[in-house]
């Protein structure tokens, strides 16, 4: 099975497809890390760019300041 392209050009199916098939290599191959990595982020990219702007956003990993200062603290 070879690499999909980038979305839009293959689907999230076979995206999910070519994820599944790194987690039952059984030959050694050279950096599988990083091929698995690659394809858990084209996956989430796809899933993001599907949102649309009308379905609710995920919470920030950081919360967001509140109040307005300086950060001087007297």
């Amino acid at each position: 099975m070879r690499e999909p392209l980038s979305w839009p050009y293959d689907s999230e199916a076979t995206w999910r497809a070519w994820r599944d098939h790194l987690d039952q290599v059984q030959e050694p191959v050279p950096h599988i890390a990083t091929l698995k990595r690659d394809a858990d982020a084209e996956i989430a990219r796809i899933v993001r760019c599907r949102e649309g702007p009308w379905e609710p956003k995920r919470p920030a990993l950081v919360p967001e300041r509140i109040g307005a200062g300086s950060g001087v603290r007297g």
